[in-house]
């Protein structure tokens, strides 16, 4: 694909999307478009054809759930990229580190760190205690899943922290949720 191939002009964007000119300028002021000045004199600009094509994709994706599904399960061998995780060539890795060697090699607690704060330091991460401090006894008797149901909102009027979103605290938030319904799971 050539330079100019990757660009589409307004009136080429709109016609793919199915839509207005003006709406594609209000999907490009909130940033799901990207679009540059042309090297012409006028104002007019040009909107990458890869924006334009993934969004029409995502648009399709909620019209047609079921069809978005079998297209991704049908894509051919998953290769899916993030800060945290990576799936290449049947391998898995978190933040860099094959899983296998992690599984091998480190505690849950320090992968859980790796995955949570990108290294193995689990200082202050995981509490001693519960949110809750004594278990209901009625959890006991329900199936795992509903006594975890049920443990996450009971755990969460006691744990204020619970609703903090900053970063350092996030990480915390899931440590408590992990040893909460390791308690649950195991009736401690």
């Amino acid at each position: 694909m050539t330079h100019e191939q990757q660009y589409l002009t307004a009136k080429e964007a709109a016609n793919r999307l199915g839509i207005s000119v003006a709406t594609l300028y209000a999907y490009v002021s909130r940033g799901l478009i990207r679009s540059e000045e042309t090297d012409g004199k006028s104002r007019a600009r040009r909107y990458r054809c890869e924006d334009v094509d993934a969004l029409r994709q995502r648009k399709e994706a909620r019209r047609n759930p079921a069809q978005a599904v079998e297209t991704a399960l049908h894509f051919g061998a998953p290769v899916l990229t993030s800060a945290i995780t990576l799936i290449e060539n049947g391998r898995f890795y978190y933040r860099g580190h094959d899983v296998l060697t992690l599984a091998r090699s480190h505690p849950f607690e320090e992968v859980a760190a790796l995955i949570w704060r990108g290294n193995f330091d689990v200082e202050g991460l995981f509490p001693a205690d519960s949110a809750l401090s004594a278990l209901p006894p009625f959890l006991a008797q329900l199936p795992p899943i509903e006594a975890f149901q049920a443990a996450l909102p009971l755990a969460a009027v006691h744990d204020w922290a619970a609703y903090d979103l900053a970063a350092t605290a996030v990480p915390q938030t899931g440590a408590r949720i992990v040893t909460l319904l390791t308690a649950v799971a195991t009736g401690q």
